[in-house]
């Protein structure tokens, strides 16, 4: 006689309709306390986050208290700039690398290799493409993007952080997808002592040239030091890196990489486009120097629960790889509650001393307190938004990803275009509030729906 097999527990959907949302709180509270693996991954995760913020926003206040205001605003834009053609030149690489390491490394190191040699390889090539493209047209991004022709040198001279800023994104993204998180928690300590240094020297003696010099060997330097950990890594697992049969992966570039792509590309222009605005109003790039100096503080409050989120994407591709259910369930809502609890309060905090953390910056910065509340509040759904998006991702819904970057950037600009000539750089913070929050409710809507 046959052995009677025990029922089938149907899936449990990742976002419950029918529980009340303090149940569904209660159970995401849960959740997160019994993931001790995860926590302990995550602890690293933050650490190395909090060092590689940290010493962002050092040399970012540095900056800011050397140059004068008005050049400080130029350094942002710059940077704003290098940061629309990244997108362009990563081809989406980085989290393809995360996600398909995370995948194979244990089950097939060899196909991990192969991912990895591919990954650096279009980094290097599409990253030296951009950066010529980068080059040619300065003149032309300067004189109409920013209405300033001088600016030009300055765009030229920052084409190194995009070269290196493409290979450090890949790396970053293999040594993730490898869960070497103690290695890069060192690698951001290392990354910051010989950063700040350099920017605060640089900066003094040659301005905003200076700086974005400082900047661009900090890049350099990560890149130096993720090839040697990374090198590290690979020997302790096995993997070879190696170009043979690549030929076999053109479907993952396809249903991954693509999308992936899109994605960045979609988002980063509208982000620039809206900065190029900023600097077109009447003392546009003072607005840009308050707006970058609040997006800093954005930055910190995000940066804890999107260093935790690092570990979601290799995490959940590695339960679903594995069939395991049940751990994928408990790994997002750990990711899911760790995020809500680790924004929420310190959002609340940033928008009550607004005012005093902005004179961190320097008196002059006192004005930009309503960018700051308004860009701590809109921390939260930003948040959401990598939360949900990683977990769509870890299905291989990378396509219903890229739809939801679209719907954003649309709505970005839009809210931009409206709101910009009207308040400067509160109504560019506004449109990062509004875009956001809308892009978090329709993934929530994808999620839903990947898991009825």
């Amino acid at each position: 006689m046959a052995p009677v097999k025990p029922p089938v527990e149907p899936p449990t959907p990742l976002l419950e309709t029918s529980q009340p949302v303090r149940a569904q709180f209660t159970a995401l509270v849960r959740s997160l306390a019994a993931q001790r693996e995860l926590a302990g991954v995550a602890a690293w995760s933050f650490l190395s986050a909090f060092i590689a913020r940290g010493a962002n926003l050092a040399a970012l206040v540095i900056c800011a208290r050397i140059l004068p205001q008005e050049q400080f605003g130029q350094v942002a834009i710059i940077q704003s700039t290098v940061g629309m053609f990244g997108p362009i030149a990563g081809l989406g690489l980085a989290m393809t690398t995360t996600k398909f390491m995370a995948e194979y490394r244990d089950t097939n190191p060899e196909r991990a290799g192969r991912i990895l040699a591919l990954s650096l390889s279009a980094a290097m090539v599409a990253g030296l493409l951009l950066t010529g493209v980068l080059i040619l047209l300065a003149p032309t991004l300067a004189a109409q993007g920013f209405a300033s022709p001088g600016l030009s040198r300055q765009l030229i001279q920052a084409s190194g952080l995009l070269a290196f800023g493409v290979v450090e994104a890949v790396q970053t993204g293999a040594l993730t997808g490898l869960e070497a998180f103690p290695r890069i928690a060192r690698l951001s300590v290392w990354n910051g002592l010989l950063s700040i240094p350099f920017v605060a020297l640089l900066a003094t003696s040659y301005g905003a040239s200076g700086a974005i010099a400082g900047l661009t060997f900090s890049v350099a330097a990560a890149c130096i030091l993720n090839w040697i950990a990374l090198r590290g890594e690979c020997r302790q697992r096995n993997i070879r890196p190696s170009l043979s049969g690549i030929a076999d992966e053109r479907r993952m570039l396809l249903n991954f990489s693509l999308p992936s792509y899109l994605s960045g590309i979609i988002v980063a222009p509208v982000t620039w486009l809206s900065s190029a605005l900023l600097v077109h109003q009447q003392n546009g790039f003072a607005e840009m120097a308050l707006f970058t100096a609040a997006d800093r503080f954005r930055y910190l409050l995000i940066f804890l629960p999107l260093a935790v989120s690092r570990i979601a994407v290799p995490a959940l591709s590695r339960f679903r790889s594995a069939g395991d259910h049940g751990g994928y369930r408990s790994a997002f809502r750990w990711n899911l509650a760790f995020g809500l609890l680790a924004t929420i309060p310190p959002a609340l905090a940033c928008i009550a001393f607004a005012q005093p953390l902005m004179v961190l910056f320097g008196e002059t910065f006192r004005r930009g307190w309503p960018v700051l509340a308004i860009l701590a509040f809109s921390a939260i759904p930003t948040v959401m938004n990598t939360q949900l998006g990683a977990a769509l991702l870890s299905n291989g819904r990378a396509w219903a990803r890229a739809s939801a970057d679209v719907v954003l950037a649309v709505v970005f600009v839009g809210s931009a275009y409206l709101l910009i000539p009207r308040w400067n750089a509160v109504g560019l913070a506004l449109s990062f509030a509004i875009s956001y929050a809308v892009a978090c409710c329709l993934l929530a809507l994808f999620l839903r729906r990947a898991h009825d």
